[in-house]
């Protein structure tokens, strides 16, 4: 499948991704490969402005051809990979996010996400249901990263089935809404260095991994942390 893809076309689920968005006339929305336009085609119809994002030349062609009467009033095209666009050249100050997520690019895409969520009003993503368990209920670097930065939920589960091409695995349905910082960025940034570290060595006690580690977690692996623990951690190491 070119690029990773796999587009939508489940009518149910289609309806129940337009009903979770809850658009409002002239909401302004970032769509990361919209493929074909089906979810494109609904934001559109209800009156939302959208900002699409298509990496493949043919249907950057195809959309032009389809949505041509709302071309550069209600619609605009950015025919280049997500992951290298500066959402800063976007002329609009916050937007919503809606994507599809390619698999190749889940990861890079959630990181590019969490550097600019001061731009999104919110996030609706689809992305595989492994990548989304492992946000939501296991203990890792991402999982303690995303959760600090978005309040995050699971909307629904998405089968195959409703898939073209049709994928091996089932999808979910995030919703995530940035939340204001508990710290400052310096100390974000020392909590998280550690908490990386932490997980790259996953195995070992963390007496190995972090020099001078609280004596109470010196024979804890990083998996039997909460992220207080390593807020506590990251407090006191100089």
């Amino acid at each position: 499948m070119r690029f990773s893809q796999v587009f939508l076309k489940d009518k149910f689920y289609i309806q129940r991704i337009i009903q979770s968005l809850k658009i409002s006339e002239n909401d302004i929305f970032l769509e990361v490969g919209p493929g074909e336009g089906v979810i494109t085609q609904e934001l559109l119809k209800n009156g939302a402005i959208v900002i699409a994002v298509e990496i493949d030349y043919n249907l950057v062609k195809y959309l032009k051809e389809k949505f041509s009467l709302f071309l550069e009033k209600r619609l605009f095209i950015i025919h280049n990979d997500f992951l290298k666009v500066h959402l800063d050249d976007i002329p609009f100050q916050k937007f919503r996010f809606f994507s599809n997520l390619p698999y190749h690019i889940t990861h890079l895409a959630l990181f590019k996400i969490l550097e600019n969520k001061q731009k999104f009003i919110d996030v609706h993503i689809m992305l595989q249901k492994e990548v989304a368990n492992k946000i939501l209920k296991q203990k890792n670097y991402l999982h303690f990263l995303l959760n600090y930065h978005f309040e995050i939920e699971e909307l629904f589960i998405i089968p195959p089935s409703a898939f073209s091409p049709k994928p091996k695995v089932f999808s979910s349905f995030l919703k995530l809404i940035p939340k204001p910082s508990t710290f400052d960025l310096k100390f974000e940034n020392k909590l998280f260095n550690i908490i990386k570290l932490a997980f790259l060595h996953r195995r070992k006690k963390l007496k190995n991994v972090i020099k001078g580690i609280l004596v109470e977690y010196e024979n804890k692996r990083a998996e039997e942390l909460e992220f207080e623990d390593f807020v506590k951690i990251a407090l006191n190491y100089e």
